[in-house]
């Protein structure tokens, strides 16, 4: 199948159950992350048999990340907060 993802997004599928090949290369299983440059728009997959798949899309908000156990701010000063 192919699927048509958001030209400039964050793209990345997550194998939730079964194996995958993506664009005729990059293999996928299960509980694997398949992440995608933001360029282009269109992205093969094929199935090695029955498979799950979680298909996640965003626009980027260009802004720093931190992370730390379950808490996610844009800096270390929030994180401690």
């Amino acid at each position: 199948m192919t699927i048509d993802l958001p030209e400039g997004h964050n793209a990345m599928i997550a194998v939730l159950t079964g194996h995958v090949t993506v664009n005729g290369e990059q293999p996928g299983g299960e509980a694997e992350i398949v992440r995608f440059e933001r360029s282009g728009s269109n992205v093969r997959i094929r199935a090695d048999g029955d498979s799950i798949l979680l298909v996640l899309t965003g626009e980027p908000i260009d802004e720093p990340v931190v992370g730390h156990g379950p808490f996610v701010m844009n800096s270390q000063t929030e994180i401690r907060q």
